[in-house]
């Protein structure tokens, strides 16, 4: 997926837009929500209240209240010009403007139409016109929209996704310097979107160590139908850097609790296996069977001219592929070895097959500078397999 980016391949449920400085990502934000839905302009208020399901009078349909998660925002950080404060603040000015004289809960100003999400396990008492009254238990990171402000009480209605025909009545004194039960939800931090999904999904990726690859994981899993991805950055490559053991959150923890409490080596913490492979001399592969490859390089002294995941560029062919191990002969030309290790599944084969065709177009032929070995139906590895093609190109080098 990375090579299709780099060559500007179209994919049906992604879109990748790049921004290098906060006005450019704003820009951006707005191409992309006047796009995916259907906005006439970037302040299209109604178009905004279609998207979110509203009647073309902009009235909240009680039985039917999921347009709230039809769409979302999210952001790993929760400042910067690029975390989901600002951002909150933004659309909220773009798309629900305040009157002065406006009744609004908290220091967000939430007003009628807005996004929100509840911030507390409670139970609450909610109201539906068949039953009344009726105790409920609303969760932590439930998502609804302000329906109305009822003057008479000062009471706020909220009407929850998933919870059709019922409403949730808030006060302005809920709110103290610690803050409230809601707060805005145009946009959300990727650890506040956990567990729920939406139908298109606009993530903001932004050039920070605080980004993890399980993060990126958990944001880019919570679109159902469309994923808008705004890479800070010229290109899509920094993509790849998340994919390394290193951005792994999971594998800096030291997690191993079966050794003892201090480390043998306080500078390095274990690696989950099912994360990370290591060799004797810290190299990290992706795979038990790219472990067994690096292991007879090593044996037959080949490792140190070995590069793993180094970069190649289509001298004919434009893009750029990461081959599992690259060599270069006397020449300076480079030998390219892939391990095929999901060959019975069919979206493997086809990968494997567009990068076959874009290897021969850039003067790769197998068997002469490309090799491959690969996995059985039953994912078997045949050793002698390796070790054959190790002592091939090893008679190139």
């Amino acid at each position: 997926m990375l090579s299709d980016l780099e060559l500007n391949q179209d994919f049906n449920d992604l879109k990748i837009v790049t921004w290098k400085t906060p006005e450019e990502l704003r820009l951006r934000v707005e191409e992309q929500l006047q796009a995916q839905l259907a906005l006439t302009s970037p302040s299209d208020i109604a178009g905004f209240d279609r998207a979110f399901g509203l009647t073309t009078e902009g009235w909240i349909p009680f039985d039917d209240p999921d347009g709230a998660e039809r769409f979302q925002i999210l952001s790993p950080v929760r400042m910067h010009t690029h975390g989901v404060h600002d951002l909150n603040r933004w659309l909220q000015r773009t798309f629900r403007p305040r009157r002065r004289w406006t009744p609004t809960l908290g220091d967000e100003q939430i007003g009628p139409k807005d996004k929100v999400i509840q911030l507390r396990n409670q139970k609450r008492q909610g109201w539906s016109p068949k039953g009344g009254p009726q105790d409920e238990f609303l969760a932590n990171g439930e998502i609804g929209t302000v329906a109305r402000y009822k003057q008479q009480g000062g009471w706020f209605d909220v009407v929850f996704a998933g919870r059709p025909g019922i409403t949730f009545g808030y006060r302005s004194s809920e709110w103290n310097e610690d803050g409230g039960p809601l707060e805005l939800a145009y946009a959300l931090t990727v650890h506040k979107a956990q567990g729920s999904d939406f139908g298109t999904v606009f993530l903001i990726v932004p050039q920070t160590r605080l980004l993890s690859r399980e993060l990126l994981y958990t944001g880019i899993t919570r679109s159902k139908q469309k994923l808008v991805l705004f890479i800070e950055g010229a290109d899509a490559s920094s993509l790849y850097g998340l994919t390394l053991p290193t951005r792994s959150e999971t594998a800096r923890r030291n997690t191993n609790l079966f050794r003892s409490v201090v480390r043998e080596d306080a500078d390095q913490a274990p690696y989950a296996e099912h994360l990370i492979h290591r060799l004797s001399d810290g190299q990290m592969v992706r795979s038990k069977s790219e472990l067994a490859v690096a292991i007879e390089l090593q044996r037959l002294g080949m490792w140190d001219r070995c590069y793993y995941e180094r970069p190649l560029d289509g001298t004919v062919a434009p893009g750029r592929l990461r081959p599992d191990f690259t060599f270069i002969d006397p020449a300076g030309d480079p030998l390219i070895w892939e391990h095929l290790g999901m060959l019975n599944k069919q979206s493997y084969r086809d990968s494997w097959a567009w990068k076959l065709e874009w290897y021969t177009q850039n003067g790769f032929k197998l068997g002469e500078n490309l090799f491959t070995t690969e996995d059985d139906a039953s994912g078997g590895l045949d050793q002698t397999d390796i070790t054959k093609v190790a002592q091939k190109i090893d008679s190139l080098l």
